[in-house]
């Protein structure tokens, strides 16, 4: 998934959850389902990088370092290793992460559909963030 799908549902998890280390590992482990659906993930690493800080910030000024922040930060923190490894940094092999190292096979899709797929759950997600900010289940 897209760093920005898996920014959306740990904030999902992060407002669900009331504790901001559970929020963060939570979201750290709900980066594997993610990666496994069939999905595009942007070819231009400085546009999902650059995305994904704009979402993280605006999420930190939003909920503040609440569960709902750490949880966003848990579920992207995975793809840091996918940084490095697209810059040059860190070689393939040394991936460990299971669905970046190939213990568990990473899901694909053709661009349109992959696109669809990961547009529909940020925006789901973002919806139920949108919902429990509301009623008031936010900031902790």
């Amino acid at each position: 998934m897209c760093s920005v799908t898996h920014v959306a549902a740990g904030a999902v998890i992060g407002s669900l959850l009331g504790s901001s280390p559970a929020a963060f590992f939570v979201g750290m482990a709900s980066h594997i389902p993610l990666d496994v659906i069939p999905h595009l993930d942007f070819e231009n690493l400085w546009v999902d990088a650059a995305l994904t800080i704009a979402l993280l910030a605006a999420v930190l000024l939003l909920f503040g370092l609440s569960p709902v922040f750490f949880g966003a930060l848990g579920s992207v923190a995975p793809d840091f290793e996918n940084l490095l490894w697209r810059m040059g940094v860190l070689p393939e092999e040394r991936k460990i992460f299971p669905t970046h190292s190939g213990l568990i096979r990473h899901g694909r899709a053709r661009p349109a559909r992959g696109f669809w797929a990961g547009a529909a759950m940020a925006a789901v997600s973002f919806a139920i963030v949108a919902v429990v900010a509301i009623m008031g289940g936010s900031r902790s």
